[in-house]
């Protein structure tokens, strides 16, 4: 089983990979050149992560913004005007477009684990969980 891990942490990170590969038996004779091989494969899947948690972040903020928009429009849906609506609608689209993003991340962060030799992605899903996209509110 694997240890929680702090997210915004690049080098608890990057030496998490790094214990991981050497322990999956990739460098059994740990030379220099191998050591920096390790190294460089674990500052990319962190570098990936941080930057999956960045759009991730980005996401749940738009999203929180939306949210308040679609409460205010519910609650008073003849005063919404088509200038809110269309802003609301502008928000939706940029929080789709976050959590396209996040899942283009995501996908790319898996094929960078598969070629550094990870061949079990189960608590990617847990660390970084793509939420759903939203519909866009009608005019």
């Amino acid at each position: 089983m694997s240890p929680e891990l702090p997210l915004f942490e690049p080098y608890v990170i990057n030496h998490y990979y790094i214990l991981k590969v050497l322990f999956m038996g990739i460098c059994r004779d740990v030379s220099e050149c191998q050591v920096d091989f390790v190294k460089e494969m674990a500052e990319g899947l962190g570098c990936t992560g941080l930057l999956l948690d960045s759009i991730l972040e980005k996401a749940t903020l738009v999203k929180a913004k939306a949210a308040r928009m679609i409460e205010e429009y519910q609650a008073h849906p003849s005063d919404a005007s088509a200038a809110f609506l269309n802003k609301l609608n502008k928000n939706i689209l940029e929080y789709n477009s976050l959590v396209d993003k996040a899942e283009d991340t995501l996908r790319w962060l898996l094929i960078q684990r598969e070629a550094c030799g990870f061949r079990t992605h189960k608590n990617v899903n847990v660390h970084y969980p793509i939420p759903p996209r939203m519909k866009t509110v009608g005019q």
